[in-house]
């Protein structure tokens, strides 16, 4: 009988941490605003040249080159700010055709 017991609170409790695990993989995979998706929609390579942090796109303190392949996407962990990106690569902070800026937590589909 206590065998039986025994067993059924294993099996509830296996029951209960796959349901916690799911519940914490959702949570993560929903957009909070930390981040920025550049989506690759076009059949080619693709290579953007972001910056993020504080401030102006040319004066954004940190930078990052994502690079994605055809039907893929890339997440920018920006830490809450928005991202700038260029498909050029940029000379001195400054991007030839004009930086993009994403808000937080946005997703930008590249063609």
């Amino acid at each position: 009988m206590q065998r039986k017991v025994s067993r059924r609170v294993s099996v509830l409790g296996l029951i209960a941490g796959v349901a916690l695990t799911a519940a914490a993989l959702a949570a993560d995979t929903t957009s909070n605003g930390n981040g920025v998706t550049l989506v690759n929609g076009s059949n080619h390579h693709i290579y953007a040249y972001t910056r993020y942090g504080d401030g102006s796109c040319e004066g954004k303190p940190k930078s990052q080159t994502a690079s994605i392949e055809a039907g893929q996407s890339v997440t920018i962990d920006s830490g809450g700010s928005s991202v700038c990106f260029c498909l050029q690569v940029p000379e001195r902070r400054t991007c030839a055709s004009g930086w993009s800026e994403i808000k937080a937590g946005g997703t930008r589909h590249l063609q």
